[in-house]
């Protein structure tokens, strides 16, 4: 087992090692230790990354996607390799966009993320789609310490604000303004700094 995932993760931290995206990735793993497994915060970040490679696919797609972005050819080919030594898994799928660290995906199945940005320490659920509304307008900035429930969908030229929770099966089709709570389809505010709103707020 052990030297199966040594040479698995061999091309990964190979690229890990040189890429200009290791500042954010080694924020990556440290969130996702925090999360998953606390106890092994004392271990390397090697170690971590050989882990969470082997143990979850989400993790798997945003490592590709960070490296990915920014690889050359050699690069590229090492990840084409790399790929092919684990089970091939399409969610999360991530379009081209900037995403900040510390990202954290709970279960990527049928997620799509595409907005224009994502900031630090976001937290996404499954079945979460993120993305343009139609095919003229771009795609949502999502701030910083945002977390998004199961099966939301926040679309079109709209922005998160920090500290922003998107409920469950939310469809959010305008701005969320920082330290709010939304639910419903479509989104509405029922939170606003922790404190309940008497009545909703307009649509989100």
């Amino acid at each position: 087992m052990i030297i199966l995932q040594t040479i698995r993760s061999f091309p990964h931290i190979l690229l890990f090692k040189r890429s200009s995206q290791r500042t954010v990735i080694e924020a990556d793993v440290k969130r996702w230790v925090e999360i998953r497994a606390p106890g092994r915060l004392s271990h390397s970040a090697l170690k971590n990354i050989t882990w969470l490679l082997d143990s979850f696919p989400e993790f798997r797609n945003l490592f590709y996607f960070r490296l990915g972005t920014y690889a050359g050819k050699a690069g590229k080919l090492l990840l084409f390799i790399g790929r092919i030594l684990y089970s091939p898994n399409e969610t999360p799928a991530f379009a081209f966009c900037e995403i900040g660290p510390g990202l954290y995906i709970e279960f990527g199945y049928g997620t799509i993320i595409g907005p224009r940005r994502i900031g630090e320490n976001c937290w996404i659920n499954s079945g979460v789609t993120i993305g343009y509304k139609n095919d003229v307008d771009p795609s949502p900035i999502i701030g910083n310490n945002v977390y998004i429930g199961a099966g939301a969908q926040v679309l079109g030229p709209i922005t998160i604000g920090d500290n922003a929770v998107i409920g469950a099966n939310a469809v959010v089709l305008r701005d969320v303004p920082p330290n709010c709570m939304v639910v419903g389809v479509p989104a509405r505010i029922i939170k606003r700094d922790g404190e309940r709103v008497k009545r909703f707020s307009a649509e989100a």
